[in-house]
């Protein structure tokens, strides 16, 4: 009869199956409109409220939204849920919204807006142990960093950042390497790609963690991590000037955002790069 405790739960299974990868977004977005609907039956807008942000992120992600960096549309609107967050001083909701909303800002190419959410809540993320959106907002934020440094001439500030958040994925990694290891390589690779242009060593080291991040990331069954880093690979042998390199892993970036469900990012790659014909194998 505790409704809102079975909110928690409904909550955290949720966002744990839309950041595992292992479930279709079309899915998530079907199953967890049905339990918005009867929620909004017998549960205080709280309660509902905080199963909104994850859908909101799986229907952006599917291309259901004028914005896509923005969670805004038919499950939420974002500024309205943390104005009323901030008022009712609730933490949780908070953490859970803006976790969401760097994740869709981060993979839309929006790394300011992305970090500007992780830099609003990374310091409460203590009041929550042991939860998976913790690690989630801290990958977003590693990412995130990392990209900043690499847009502010390898700024000292971001790449500080983004060690600290790599050593935390090293940490829990010994814990639970099929969850983190991947998240590891992926970090390390966008920390070298940092100095790859001035150093043979460092663009070597960028190239195996990439590609050991995509691999790692596919045998744990995290297609949306496999999606990352192979667009951050392409991206980064696209700087180098390795093309077929460049053509090869921003293909298959399209195909692991597709398997995830992520058509909308799809169609932004497909504009992005109109010269190549993307398919979904």
């Amino acid at each position: 009869g505790d409704i809102e405790y079975a909110c928690y739960n409904a909550m955290n299974y949720n966002i744990n199956r839309l950041h595992s990868g292992q479930v279709s977004i079309q899915t998530i977005i079907q199953q967890q409109r049905v339990l918005l609907q009867n929620l909004s039956k017998v549960a205080k807008n709280y309660a509902s409220d905080l199963l909104r942000p994850c859908q909101q992120a799986a229907l952006n992600l599917d291309g259901q939204t004028q914005d896509p960096i923005v969670l805004s549309g038919e499950a939420m609107e974002e500024e309205e849920l943390l104005e009323s967050s901030d008022e009712s001083a609730d933490n949780f909701l908070e953490y859970v919204l803006r976790t969401n909303a760097a994740c869709v800002a981060y993979i839309f190419g929006d790394c300011d807006r992305a970090s500007v959410h992780s830099q609003k809540i990374r310091d409460i993320s203590g009041k929550f142990p042991g939860l998976y959106v913790i690690n989630i907002q801290a990958f977003y934020d590693g990412l995130a960093s990392y990209a900043l440094a690499r847009k502010n001439n390898n700024s000292k500030k971001w790449r500080k950042r983004g060690h600290e958040i790599m050593k935390k994925f090293v940490e829990w990694a010994k814990h639970c390497p099929s969850n983190n290891s991947h998240k590891v390589l992926l970090l390390k690779a966008e920390c070298a790609s940092l100095f790859a242009s001035k150093s043979k060593k460092k663009r070597e080291i960028a190239e195996q963690a990439y590609n050991a991040a995509i691999l790692g990331a596919n045998d744990s069954g995290f297609v949306n991590v496999a999606a990352i880093a192979s667009e951050r690979a392409a991206e980064f042998y696209n700087s180098t000037g390795q093309d077929e390199k460049f053509s090869s892993h921003i293909a298959q970036a399209y195909q692991h955002y597709f398997k995830w469900g992520a058509r909308g990012k799809c169609e932004c790659i497909a504009k992005k790069y109109p010269e190549i014909a993307f398919t979904s194998q």
